[in-house]
């Protein structure tokens, strides 16, 4: 019977898939451009094409150019990295609640557990929770300065997200050591997109229980040369409806036990080059499930940041820009302060502050027409303080600061042969010591196809409790090595096609070691360099978009053969796989205009079979590994759209999938199941001010 329902959700999937194709098919209108072909064109080719006058909707996808893989914009074929590009208009018409639903249809990127309920990111087959994605909000890095942690689910309100530009590959060359394996750069609206006020209300329910219960409010304007915009953004939410089973065999409902609640404001000030940007972001999250056995209750886990930054673009007449910047962090991760039950002492206090200072100088500077430069310094100081738990540091103290140096460079050489690219990052922490990572690139556009060859370095810095709970109290940088090739093929003005090969290996990978053995001691427990890591793979893409709607397909595949994988992220008599995440996925997103302002998006995306350990009374308890058949989650979003209003309705897990994020490491910590079937409705409403 399990079977049959699996080939029926198949079959329903491919079914909606061909008579959506078929429909597009029909109704394709080739002689208008649209964001396709806009964001695959040469600057020259988009200024001419802006010269030329178009709508100010066609207008603004001509200014949104790519600039998170080289600091200046570039179309998406001449970006010096693979670059995934991800519109305001494919976010609200998929639906999306949350980052996850948005990130999870990029290829290569996937989701999992870490501990305390605590759910987060992983690329291309390697575990990158701690420092190895970098994710960047209106420019402010968001990986909290303690472990570096990222924390998704309910977190960041995606109603005001402009566009999302992702690194599917290194980036700290130019961004420094949270940029390893990835950059997720968040662009949300200003008041010059905004020019009035935006409300957004949602609710979501599940068969037994509140989905996502979420509302925001935007405020902006444009003024001559001033621009301004504040949105704020609260919510409540549930990670899960369903039953959570520790390795011990406790079970308890996720249902009230499992809460992530938001509160966000982000105000943003501009006057001609000088802009500033201030954010302040109190995620709530409760916890049961903790680091491997279960908790009698639900306790507080609170992540607070305040961060701020002042910058101006300095233009030095027409060739170069000098962009002085200031910042300054603090927060409060992984918080908890109150009581504990005697039968939870396993869930200590922790109340430790951090503080970053950090000064920046990047200057960009168009040499001539075919070469330019970017170059910068920055230094950034961290400090840490101890709160009511009276943590001691590694230096004995109860606070501990670093500081960091760093000189950047990259060079682009634009001839008719090719277009190449050389650069690199050299950094000196007090902590750890110097590193320094290269970058290579070729890029080569010929008619209808462009090629990429790029080779990056980079490296993940260790965070300030790395340091702590390293076991010899001496651990160093991680450093990864990224080779990659991608061949991409104009098929038509609003199609392509993108083949990206890659080749990932780490040396002294930073690794979490814990054992289920308690000595006499405690746990083993903390972090030390290993030997190596690395995963190879390839990822197909293809997008095509027209009046009638689009359709984004990519598939991913990723490989251990042939590399060496730490023990900790290793199958057990598998060589071809890490923990928790399928060596094979597949996306389809399928956005259909019915009418112009009326949309149907089914999404669907199929993640093959994953390992994971469980545990069961024929293991007596104990953890042993288990082979995880695949999975589809397949969500529908209808979209209405009239006057000033947005109004839509959703469902999502449309199969009810029994899916779970998985540890994907041996942590001791079972999987987190994740949200039953749920119905969702979503309402904006946009006000523009009146000009005179």
């Amino acid at each position: 019977m399990r079977k049959l329902r699996l080939k029926i959700k198949y079959v329903f999937t491919l079914l909606l898939f061909l008579v959506s194709f078929a429909s597009f098919s029909q109704q394709q209108d080739t002689t208008k451009l649209d964001s396709a072909s806009i964001y695959n064109m040469s600057l020259e080719q988009l200024l001419n094409l802006k010269q030329t006058g178009v709508s100010s909707e066609m207008e603004s996808l001509i200014n949104s150019l790519i600039g998170v893989a080289s600091k200046k914009s570039l179309s998406l074929r001449k970006s010096p990295s693979v670059v995934t590009l991800i519109t305001q208009e494919e976010i609200e018409k998929s639906g999306a609640r949350d980052l996850i639903d948005v990130l999870r249809l990029v290829p290569g990127i996937d989701f999992a557990v870490d501990v305390q309920g605590n759910v987060s990111i992983g690329m291309r087959g390697n575990w990158a929770e701690e420092g190895k994605v970098l994710l960047l909000w209106d420019g402010q890095e968001m990986n909290e300065l303690m472990y570096s942690t990222l924390q998704f689910g309910n977190h960041y309100d995606v109603s005001q997200i402009k566009r999302i530009e992702i690194i599917r590959g290194p980036g700290s060359a130019i961004y420094g050591g949270f940029a390893e394996y990835g950059v997720i750069s968040i662009i949300t609206k200003d008041g010059e997109d905004l020019q009035g006020v935006s409300a957004t209300g949602s609710y979501g329910q599940s068969a037994r229980a509140l989905g996502y219960r979420d509302m925001s409010l935007s405020i902006g304007d444009k003024i001559n040369n001033f621009k301004f915009s504040l949105a704020g953004f609260i919510g409540q939410a549930n990670r899960s409806d369903n039953v959570y089973t520790d390795f011990n065999g406790n079970s308890y409902s996720m249902i009230g036990n499992s809460n992530l609640n938001p509160t966000n404001f982000d105000l943003k000030m501009s006057y001609k080059g000088l802009s500033f940007t201030g954010i302040y972001d109190n995620f709530d999250m409760t916890t049961r499930d903790n680091y491997g056995p279960a908790l009698t209750q639900a306790y507080p886990s609170n992540f607070l940041s305040e961060l701020f930054e002042l910058k101006y673009d300095a233009k030095l007449g027409d060739k170069i820009t000098l962009t002085p910047l200031i910042s300054y962090t603090y927060e409060k991760p992984w918080n908890f302060t109150g009581t504990v039950a005697p039968a939870d002492s396993t869930y200590t206090l922790y109340d430790e502050t951090v503080e970053r200072y950090r000064a920046n100088l990047t200057m960009v500077y168009d040499i001539t027409r075919r070469i330019n430069l970017v170059a910068g310094a920055e230094v950034y100081t961290d400090m840490a303080h101890s709160g009511v738990d009276s943590t001691l540091f590694s230096n004995g103290k109860t606070s501990v600061s670093y500081t960091n140096t760093a000189a950047f460079a990259q060079a682009l050489f634009r001839y008719h042969i090719a277009t190449f690219l050389i650069g690199g990052r050299f950094d000196n922490n007090s902590a750890y010591g110097s590193s320094f990572v290269p970058r290579l690139g070729i890029l080569k556009k010929v008619d209808k196809w462009n090629f990429k060859l790029l080779y990056n370095n980079s490296f993940r810095a260790p965070s300030i409790e790395n340091v702590n709970f390293s076991f010899d109290g001496q651990i160093k940088p991680e450093k990864t090595s990224v080779l990659e090739f991608e061949a991409g093929r104009e098929i038509s003005t609003d199609m392509f096609l993108t083949l990206n090969l890659f080749d990932i290996t780490t040396l002294d990978p930073i690794v979490y070691y814990y054992s289920y053995t308690i000595g006499p001691n405690g746990s083993y427990e903390g972090y030390k360099n290993q030997k190596e890591q690395g995963t190879r793979g390839v990822e197909l893409d293809y997008r095509t978009k027209n009046t009638w709607g689009y359709i984004d397909f990519n598939y991913s595949y990723y490989t251990t053969s042939g590399k060496q994988v730490d023990s900790a992220y290793k199958v057990p008599g598998d060589n071809s796989m890490t923990l928790g995440f399928a060596s094979s996925k597949a996306n389809i997103s399928v956005s259909y205009n019915v009418i112009p302002s009326l949309s149907i998006t089914p999404t669907v995306s199929w993640i093959g079979q994953r390992y994971g350990y469980v545990s069961g009374p024929a293991q007596n308890g104990l953890p042993y590994l288990k082979l995880f058949a695949p999975t589809t989650l397949a969500n529908i979003y209808i979209m209405y759209h009239v006057g000033n209003l947005n109004a839509g309705i959703g469902c999502y897990n449309i199969f009810n999938s029994d899916y779970a994020f998985i540890q994907p490491y041996d942590g001791g910590h079972a999987p987190l199941p994740s949200m039953s079937r749920e119905y969702e409705v979503r309402l904006t409403y946009n006000f523009k001010f009146k000009k005179k």
